[in-house]
């Protein structure tokens, strides 16, 4: 793994050094000013790629990377990505910029922006490089696709497809989408328990297989009133998956053979609707005023079910988990320009999230199942929270300047198992600097402090039956604060080949994690402070010096490293859940007189620790390649075949479990995993109307 890492460093580098002084046609035009940089590249850029959607034609931009941003964030000012459409942001929170994009037919696009530094006015804190999907509006149209997907080594066949209609007249515009897919999660493992003097206890061929369906409907609607701009956003979706894991174990001593099966069951509902009203409200005033409210229904069951080989077994346990989680939000913009040369921005958001949680666990004891009691397994968690942010954009001379200071303060009450009110308050300021030398080159800083924000799920009891442990709920959690500074250096050059190289510095406060409870139980707690420090970049480049017309590479890798101190040994370790280094690298030729076009994708990424009270688990190493050709030279469609995972490499996993406390327990047994993803592959037919 070690050695697709540096070849993905090494190609970075080759490119960069072919790639930077050879021109490419249909060059974007770029401006800079008042500390920011814009590159427009109009409809016509893209037609080399033969997009269907705006979505096909973010994903060419170079030298961008798509933000979806993370909607499970609390509030709707912290879950921005980075796109912006005709300048303003969807209030959505459900859906993706991704999802957004996906439904906008490409035809409806004049010119899409990408703003690099000085980004004030559009209502996405933390970002310093956004793109701004410009549409034309004035006529209606629409874009479809519909395939089939089969994953290897299986041979059922599954379909998707998406409709998506965009309406025009006047001031007003409406985008109705529809989306639906079955599929199919298919792995497989073959793992080996070793005992601690490393010989075998026992040797298990494990095949996880899960069939389900996922579907959704949207409506995106806006309309100007004089100088009134009135938007409203709908979403519905329903997600199902059934299945589960057939485990056969074969024991090395003189117990005989059996099957262990690991039955789950997912059902989620998620309903959003939100509304936005934007105008102005006096000559340097304008304001808006966003609600968004939104709920999720989730069911969960699982159970484990024990007997021999190739006959019905004996279910030993069972569990459902029933949640149903609300938010509600009200947020209010203003943004002031009446000092020369300043742009200020006044937000204040309101917002209460709840989740009532309903867990059951029955065990097999004297032969039937019975109820275990799980301390908080009925519960309700409810939060208030408000946020109120002041914020300053300016130049100083060369240079750019976006301040910005937040305060926020939130109460969390949780009855039902347990019983707890705990108050937070929080500074949260912001700078980000940025300096443009010339057109080509641009060096940005940015530091702010991020509060995290906590996951209800971690307030709430559940199970594992994978590792046969109970996932236990902390009443006591806090949210995790970190400091971030990074400097990042962009440079361009002769057409669209772009790089950029961040070094970033963390320093994190009341680090989430896992901390012992008696025996050997544990709950997700703080576990302290820790530092996370590490270099990332990105490259995106022209082919043809290299005999490749109207070909491109995008790489990108990163690489980082962190301390904290192990609340079990005293000693210093990484991060759990984190990965020390990724990279990828993809290259793309469109063919235009043959109308086709081929692709392929290479990444590589490091394992990551996960710690325990009586466990060190490390997983998720993988290598693998995507590749894909297309044509346009069918009726004007696009039929695209892919194949993901073309090797199957999957998460390899090394598990080590102690006899107790893993600080002072000797090791009871050790799990080490060989796992193979499915094979995907697609037929897609994709158009526009």
């Amino acid at each position: 793994m070690e050695l697709s890492f540096r070849a993905v460093l090494m190609g970075a580098a080759l490119s960069l050094y072919l790639g930077f002084s050879f021109p490419l046609s249909a060059q974007p035009e770029q401006s800079c000013e008042e500390g920011a940089c814009t590159l427009s590249y109009p409809a016509e850029f893209f037609t080399r790629y033969a997009p269907v959607t705006a979505l096909d034609m973010v994903n060419n931009l170079p030298g961008f990377a798509l933000d979806d941003g993370d909607n499970d964030t609390r509030g709707f000012g912290g879950a921005a990505g980075n796109i912006v459409i005709n300048g303003a942001r969807v209030s959505a929170k459900s859906e993706t910029p991704s999802d957004i994009l996906g439904r906008i037919p490409a035809t409806d696009i004049e010119r899409i922006d990408v703003i690099r530094g000085q980004v004030a006015g559009f209502d996405l804190r933390g970002q310093n490089v956004i793109a701004n999907i410009i549409r034309s509006g004035d006529s209606a149209s629409g874009a479809w696709s519909a395939g089939a997907r089969t994953y290897q080594p299986d041979d059922n066949v599954y379909p998707f497809g998406e409709l998506s209609y965009s309406t025009g007249l006047g001031e007003s515009q409406v985008t109705v989408g529809l989306k639906g897919r079955e599929f199919q999660s298919l792995v497989a493992r073959r793992e080996r328990v070793l005992g601690p003097d490393t010989l075998p206890i026992e040797q298990r061929f494990e095949l996880s297989d899960e069939d389900g369906k996922d579907y959704s409907a949207t409506v995106n609607a806006s309309t100007r009133r004089g100088e009134t701009q009135f938007s409203v956003n709908l979403a519905k979706s329903y997600f199902i998956s059934e299945g589960g894991e057939s485990s056969r174990r074969y024991p090395t001593d003189e117990r005989a053979p059996f099957l262990l099966f690991q039955g789950d069951s997912d059902r989620f509902i998620r309903d959003e609707f939100g509304f936005d009203i934007e105008r102005a409200l006096a000559a340097d005033w304008r304001g808006k005023v966003i609600a968004l409210f939104r709920d999720e229904d989730i069911t969960r069951s699982g159970s484990l079910v024990r007997g021999p080989l190739d006959e019905s077994g004996i279910t030993e346990v069972t569990t459902r988990a029933k949640s149903l989680g609300e938010e509600l939000i009200g947020r209010v913009e203003l943004d002031y320009v009446g000092f020369e040369g300043h742009a200020i921005e006044i937000n204040f958001e309101a917002s209460n999230n709840s989740l009532e949680s309903d867990f059951g666990f029955s065990a097999l004891q004297d032969g039937q199942l019975t109820p275990q009691p799980v301390p908080g397994a009925n519960t309700t968690v409810e939060e208030e929270r408000f946020d109120l942010l002041l914020s300053d954009s300016f130049q100083w001379g060369a240079l750019s300047i976006d301040a910005s200071l937040s305060a926020e303060t939130s109460t969390i009450t949780q009855v039902g198992g347990f019983t707890e009110d705990r108050s937070f308050f929080f500074w949260k300021p912001s700078l980000n600097l940025s300096y443009s030398p010339d057109d080509d080159s641009q060096w940005r800083v940015r530091a702010l402090r991020e509060v995290g924000q906590l996951d209800f799920e971690d307030f709430v009891s559940g199970a594992d039956l994978g590792d046969a442990e109970l996932a236990l709920g902390n009443p006591n959690l806090s949210p995790e604060t970190t400091m971030t500074m990074d400097l990042t250096y962009e440079i361009r050059g002769d057409d669209f080949g772009i790089g950029t190289v961040t070094l970033f510095h963390d320093w994190i406060d009341d680090v989430n994690d896992l901390l012992p409870l008696s025996g050997r139980l544990e709950v997700p707690g703080n576990i302290g402070s820790a530092t996370r420090a590490g270099i990332s970049g990105e490259l995106t480049l022209p082919l043809d010096a290299i005999g490749l017309k109207n070909g491109r590479i995008d790489a990108a890798a990163e690489w980082q490293t962190s301390r904290v101190d192990d609340p079990l040994t005293g000693a210093i370790r990484a991060l759990s859940d984190e990965r020390q280094w990724t990279g990828r690298i993809s290259i793309r030729q469109d063919l235009v007189a043959q109308r086709l076009a081929w692709g392929v994708l290479m990444f590589s990424r490091d394992s990551f620790p996960l710690y325990g009270l009586d466990e060190v688990d490390i997983q998720g190493q993988r290598a693998d390649m995507d590749v894909f050709v297309e044509t346009r030279a069918i009726a004007g469609l696009r039929i695209r075949l892919s194949v993901e995972d073309v090797f199957r490499d999957g998460e390899d996993r090394d598990r080590r479990v102690f006899a107790g406390d893993r600080s002072t327990s000797p090791l009871a047994f050790r799990e080490v995993r060989e796992q193979s993803q499915a094979r995907i592959i697609s037929l897609q037919v994709s158009g526009d109307f």
